[in-house]
C-alpha cells in the first residue's frame, strides 16, 4: 500500500512539474515578477541563516535583483521577510510557480527552496530538476565525511565553503568539477563581525546524534541524556556560576530539542533554552564561552576568537549514530581542550574564568589559519560567484546556439 502512494505522489509531482514548467514559461515571458529570479530559502520555516543574511543583503546593496524569499506564513520570523519585502507563502501556488521560474534556487539546505524537499530530493536523482541554478549555501561548516554530499549523490552549481581547509576538503575529495566549491564564507559571518562584545553567559549547545538515536522514555538512558541532566544540576557548576556571576543556557540542536522537556536545572542561573524563544546566532554572539561536543558552531564562536570547551564523554557509540571522521581532528586542529569528563570539563571552564574569558595563543592561531577570510564581505563574494555562474551560463547558451547553427 505505501509503496502504492508513493508512486501516486510521484505522478502528482510530475504532472504538476509539467503544468508549472509550461505555465512558468509563459509568466517569465508576460510577467516581470518571474523573470530572471532569485529564490531563497532556509529551512522554510525560518529566517536566521545563510540564507536571511545573503537576502537581506541582496534587497540592501542589490535592489536590482528579482529576490524572493520562500517561508512559512505562521513563521516566527515572517516579519523579518515582509519587513524585507518579496515573501513567497511556502508550500503555496507561487511558490510552486516561483520554484520553476526561478534562474536561481539559494538555500542552506540540499534540493533549495523545494515545495517538497523529500520528494524533490527522489525526483533529483531520477535526473528529473528544475531549471534554476542550484547554490548550496550551507548552514555550518562541513568537518565530518559527507557522501551523500559527494558529486555521485548530489547536483550543485555552486557549493560555497566557510573555511580554507573545509574548502580544500570538498575541492579534493567530493568529485565537483573545479568551479562547484568556492571558498568565499559564510553569509552569517558577516553578521557576527559586528557582534558589540559579549555578556556574562556561557552557551551550551551539543548537537543531534542521527534519526536512529532513542527518544521518548528511551532517551533517558542514553549517554548523552545522563551527562547533560548532570551537567545541569551539577552543584560546582553552580557555584562557579555565583561566584563569577554568570549565567549558562543550555541550547540543544533543533533536532534534539522534542526532548529538550526531559533535562531540568534546580538553578535560577540556568535556562534550557528553544528555538522559540531565542536566536541562535544572537546566543553565538553574545555568549562569552560555548561548550560543545561535536556541533560545528564551534566554528561560528572561534570566528569571533572566543573560547570553546568540547566536552565528549560518548565519541565512539557518537561515530556509530552520526557522521564518521572527516579532515578535522578535534585535539589536532580545535580550538579549545577536548574534555572526556565533567570534572574535566569543569576544571577548563575554571581555567578559562582565571584567563579572562580570552582564546589562548595556541587555539587563537588555528583560529586565523583557519579564517583566512575575515572581513565582513562573504555576501559580496557569494554574490559575485553567482553572478560568474550567471555569466558562465549566458556563455554556454551561446556557444550551444552558435553549434546549433553551424549543424
Amino acid at each position: 500500500m505505501r509503496k502504492v502512494v508513493r508512486v501516486l505522489c510521484y505522478l502528482k509531482e510530475l504532472c504538476l512539474m509539467a503544468f508549472f514548467k509550461l505555465f512558468g514559461a509563459a509568466c517569465r515571458c508576460c510577467s516581470a515578477k518571474y523573470r530572471e529570479l532569485w529564490l531563497v530559502c532556509e529551512r522554510g520555516n525560518d529566517a536566521r541563516d545563510n540564507g536571511y543574511w545573503f537576502y537581506r543583503y541582496l534587497k540592501e546593496k542589490h535592489p536590482e535583483i528579482n529576490a524572493r524569499y520562500v517561508i512559512e506564513t505562521d513563521s516566527a520570523d515572517r516579519a523579518k521577510i515582509e519587513a524585507l519585502g518579496g515573501m513567497v507563502p511556502r508550500g503555496s501556488f507561487s511558490h510552486y510557480l516561483a520554484y520553476y521560474c526561478a534562474d536561481f534556487l539559494i538555500g542552506t539546505h540540499v534540493q533549495p527552496c523545494a515545495p517538497d524537499l523529500i520528494l524533490f530530493y527522489h525526483l533529483a536523482g531520477k535526473g528529473i530538476r528544475s531549471r534554476g541554478k542550484q547554490v548550496f549555501l550551507q548552514h555550518g561548516i562541513i568537518k565530518d565525511e559527507m557522501e551523500w554530499l559527494h558529486r555521485k549523490n548530489m547536483y550543485m552549481d555552486l557549493f560555497v565553503c566557510g573555511a580554507k581547509p573545509e574548502y580544500e576538503y570538498i575541492r579534493d575529495t567530493f568529485g565537483y568539477p573545479e568551479h562547484v566549491p568556492q571558498y568565499v564564507g559564510l553569509a552569517r559571518f558577516d553578521n557576527l563581525i559586528r557582534a558589540e562584545g559579549k555578556e556574562k553567559m556561557i552557551l551550551v549547545m551539543p548537537t543531534w546524534r542521527g534519526s536512529h538515536y532513542p527518544t521518548g522514555e528511551a532517551f533517558r538512558k542514553t549517554a548523552y541524556y545522563e551527562h547533560f541532566q548532570s551537567l545541569l544540576c551539577c552543584k560546582e557548576l553552580e557555584q562557579l556560576l555565583e561566584q563569577q556571576d554568570y549565567r549558562l543556557v543550555f541550547y540543544p540542536h533543533i533536532e534534539m530539542q522534542k526532548e529538550s522537556r526531559r533535562f531540568e536545572s534546580g538553578s535560577d542561573r540556568i535556562t534550557i533554552a528553544s528555538k522559540e524563544t531565542q536566536d541562535v546566532q544572537k546566543l553565538l554572539m553574545d555568549c562569552a564561552l560555548l561548550v560543545t561536543d561535536y556541533s560545528s558552531v564551534f566554528f561560528d564562536v572561534a570566528f569571533l576568537r572566543k573560547p570553546v570547551v568540547y566536552y565528549q564523554f560518548d565519541e565512539e557509540e557518537f561515530r556509530k549514530y552520526h557522521y564518521q571522521k572527516g579532515y578535522f581532528d578535534f585535539r589536532r586542529d580545535g580550538f579549545g581542550p577536548v574534555c572526556t569528563t565533567q570534572e574535566a570539563l569543569l576544571e577548563a571552564l575554571t581555567e578559562s574564568f582565571e584567563n579572562g574569558m580570552e582564546m589562548q595563543t595556541e587555539y587563537a592561531q588555528r583560529t586565523e589559519r583557519f579564517f583566512p577570510l575575515h572581513d565582513g564581505n562573504n555576501c559580496r563574494r557569494t554574490f559575485e560567484a553567482i553572478a560568474r555562474l550567471k555569466e558562465r551560463n549566458k556563455k554556454h547558451a551561446a556557444e550551444s546556439e552558435s553549434l546549433s547553427v553551424n549543424l
